[in-house]
């Protein structure tokens, strides 16, 4: 089977294949093969995603464009984002998403959340992108591109890599989970 994956970005395609290994004891994909196609296609949102639809929408727009791109037999997209709760004071919770496509199914996974500090909140919230923000908070450099802002914020008992493994596990569920509902 040949699954497209709608990014070039290390640590996301580490997550596909994290995801797939631990797959392996289904009778899926069909034939047992998988062969991941990487392509990069824009997700048509914002760098940092404000809410959930925004997160929604960039996961599907790169699992659409991933399949179009390869004509792979099943597409997934991945995007990263933030929450905005709106509270007395807003509560800005990072999340991660995926979606899978195969040209008919659509369906959608998440990863863990977890509410950003003061610090980091105020910095999103001001037009700044996490992926600047983290480095400056954690005194590193390219932070999304290993651990991310979850391995960062949880002394890295979960990390952006895991995170990202869930919402493709979820994602993925229809295809491989007989008791999953119909996709959209």
């Amino acid at each position: 089977m040949r699954i497209a994956v709608g990014t070039l970005r290390h640590s996301k395609l580490e997550a596909v294949r994290g995801a797939l290994r631990r797959l392996r004891g289904l009778p899926w994909p069909p034939g047992g093969n998988v062969e991941l196609l990487p392509v990069s296609v824009p997700s048509w949102v914002p760098d940092m995603p404000m809410a959930e639809e925004e997160g929604l929408r960039g996961a599907a727009n790169r699992a659409r464009g991933a399949l179009d791109a390869t004509g792979a037999s099943l597409a997934l997209g991945l995007e990263g984002g933030v929450i905005v709760a709106r509270r007395p004071e807003p509560v800005v919770i990072l999340r991660n998403w995926a979606a899978a496509w195969d040209g008919s199914r659509l369906w959608f996974g998440s990863g863990p959340g977890i509410q950003l500090p003061e610090e980091l909140s105020s910095a999103v919230l001001d037009g700044e992108e996490l992926g600047l923000a983290i480095d400056r908070y954690a005194g590193e450099h390219d932070v999304r591109s290993g651990r991310g802002t979850l391995g960062v914020l949880t002394a890295d008992l979960l990390d952006r890599r895991h995170a990202f493994e869930d919402a493709v596990l979820a994602a993925l569920a229809p295809w491989y989970a007989p008791g999953c509902s119909s996709p959209l």
